[in-house]
């Protein structure tokens, strides 16, 4: 297992909307650790450290998180809440772990071959982007990949497909749908033949009459 990173967390002496502002303003994200058993620790984090430590990291790696009264936790992020129109970091909640104790996690799926598809005139219809697994902190993967390189038309992908890692499980239908392949269709509007003959013998029949 690799070593966990390292982030820094300032402990929220003051919980209240004006300190929050303050902090936000500061280049803070607020958010809490939530313990098992225990009160959630109000905390907050700098936003460009906490960007970076998960941009070299990953989703759902554990961090070492160490607070301003020197207390440690092991953590995951649980959720981020993003603001509605910037889509900026407004909230996170961690949630403390323990490398011996089995957690659910939602792990994105990230389907690669897709450019293959295109020159077979195929697209792929993504029925999940994500599914919850379980198994040991240290052994969640970021991803799981779905190789879609070689699929046909008609082809489907079950759960039972996916290929999830060592030690992890889901408790997912095996037969849930993850992903099908189709034919692109493609509508081409073509004028039948005699058409234009007839819009031409039409024309000139209505022209004689008038005469």
């Amino acid at each position: 297992m690799a070593q966990a990173a390292k982030l820094k967390v300032e402990v929220r002496k003051e919980v209240s909307k004006k300190e929050n502002k303050r902090l936000q303003n500061n280049g803070y994200i607020i958010g809490v650790i939530n313990q098992k058993g225990l009160d959630s620790v109000p905390v907050a984090v700098k936003k460009d450290e906490f960007r970076k430590v998960l941009k070299e990291n990953g989703r759902n790696a554990i961090l070492k998180l160490q607070d301003s009264d020197k207390n440690s936790y092991d953590v995951m992020v649980k959720t981020i809440d993003l603001s509605p129109m910037k889509f900026e970091y407004v909230h996170i909640d961690f949630q403390k772990v323990s490398l011996t104790e089995v957690v659910k996690v939602d792990v994105a799926l990230r389907f690669i071959g897709t450019d293959f598809l295109k020159p077979k005139r195929l697209i792929l219809n993504r029925q999940m982007d994500a599914i919850i697994v379980s198994g040991l902190p240290q052994d969640i993967p970021d991803s799981i990949d779905v190789d879609v390189t070689t699929c046909e038309d008609g082809d489907s992908i079950y759960v039972s497909d996916l290929t999830l890692g060592k030690g992890i499980t889901t408790d997912i239908n095996p037969t849930q749908l993850v992903a099908s392949v189709s034919e692109a269709k493609v509508n081409i509007e073509e004028t039948p033949e005699g058409d234009e003959d007839a819009l031409g013998e039409s024309t000139e029949e209505k022209a004689t009459t008038e005469e």
